[in-house]
This record gives C-alpha cells, structure tokens and sequence, in this order.
C-alpha cells in the first residue's frame, strides 16, 4: 500500500481519542448539527449497554452529556428487565468530547444530545448481541436473511426512553416500515394511548437522510437550564 493511499485512508476515518472533556459544568451548546458541550462524560460499558465493537469502538466517540448517558444505561437495563435474555444495548456514535463535528460519519451529533443505537436482533438461536450496525428491511429481514429485527425488544427500548423522566426525546429517527410494526406491536400490547401517540411523533423517517433501517438515532431535547443559555433544540 503506497504512503498516499495510506493517508487517505487516515484522512477519511479519523479517530478522537487524544481529546479530553472541559471541566465545566455540563451543558449542551448550540444546535446538533453546529454545537458544543461541556462536562461531558463517556459511556461506561456493562452487561447491559456496550459500545459496538466493530467500528465504533476505535473511533472514540461515545461522549455526550450526562442525561444522555445515564438514559442509555436506564434504557438497556429497562429492556433487560422486561425480556429476559435480552443482549447489552449496542451503542454506535455519540460524540466528542467537547462537541463538536463528526465529519465524516455525521452532520449532527456535535451537541452531545443525539446517538446512534444498534437494533435488537434475533438470529435462529434467539436474542443476540449487535457488534455493529444492521440493515432491515420491510420483512424485518437483514440483507442475507441470518438476522431478524427484533420486534417486542425495539419496542422495549423506545418505551425506555420515552418513559425516562430524565430526558425529553426530540426524535427517535427509523425508517417508516420499521416503524409500522414498532407501532404495531405496541398497539398489540394495549399500550398507553398516550405513550403510542407520543411514539407515533417521536419515531421519524428523516426527509434529508439515509432511512435509518440500520439504526435509531436518538436525538434528546435541551434540558430547561440548557435552553435558558445558548442550547436549541
């Protein structure tokens, strides 16, 4: 491999792991798209959420604010505790440090309130851990059929998050034929109407991106403080 092609492979997928959070207080600055934060904390990985290993891992983006953080861990422990069995939630691109561009795998994610999680998948023994992002089509199938999404579990974590009294979640981005069944199953097990209403506002086909069959992006709204400074939503 010539030195040239070694740079533009460096050049185009970088890694941000010499930086260091502020010591500031935490907020969340600006917009998602042009932002900052400050206070930020990593993502401690556990039994219930990880970062996912293919990928993800190496660029060290798993920073955000501490809402966030702490809703992920909420989320992957709720998800356990109501389906046994249930993987550790995978978690892909967070943030810097401080916020701050992702470029190139993100226009947003630079105020430290938006992620990016792996689906629930089941293979033909069951439940399995994600090592790193899976595209599902409208029969709920990965593009080689060995996977399938995981209705009731993908379910279980939007309820989480939707429920998480710590955060207020602007968007949950995912293509609209995984949202049908989401919202499906949901109407199945007699749901609250008001969460399935919520639901219904919160789950969103992006207009100006990919369709999000590979992932959710989770996308929380500025605390009350935030938005008394420079946050937006």
């Amino acid at each position: 491999m010539t030195p040239l092609l070694l740079l533009v492979i460096a050049a185009s997928d970088p890694t941000f792991c010499e930086e260091q959070p502020t010591k500031k207080s935490p907020a969340s600055h600006g917009r998602p798209a042009n932002g900052s934060v400050d206070g930020a904390v990593k993502l401690t990985e556990s039994d219930a959420v990880r970062v996912l290993p293919k990928r993800h891992k190496e660029r060290c983006l798993s920073w955000g604010t501490p809402r966030l953080i702490g809703a992920l861990e909420r989320a992957g422990r709720e998800v356990q505790k109501s389906l046994k069995a249930s993987p550790a939630l995978g978690v892909g691109n967070i943030g810097r440090p401080k916020g701050g561009s992702l470029a190139p795998y993100s226009h947003s994610h630079q105020a430290g309130r938006d992620c990016d999680l792996a689906f629930y998948r089941l293979d033909e023994s069951g439940p399995i851990a994600a090592d790193d992002l899976e595209h599902f089509d409208a029969t709920l199938k990965s593009p080689d059929g060995r996977l399938r999404f995981d209705v009731p579990r993908n379910w279980a974590l939007v309820k989480a998050l939707l429920t998480d009294e710590d955060i207020d979640v602007k968007w949950l981005f995912v293509s609209n034929e995984l949202k049908a069944e989401l919202l499906a199953h949901a109407r199945k097990v007699k749901t609250d109407p008001k969460l399935l209403s919520l639901a219904s506002e919160v789950l969103h086909q992006p207009s100006d991106a990919p369709p999000h069959d590979d992932h959710f992006h989770l996308r929380i709204r500025c605390s009350s403080t935030e938005r008394d400074g420079d946050c937006v939503d």
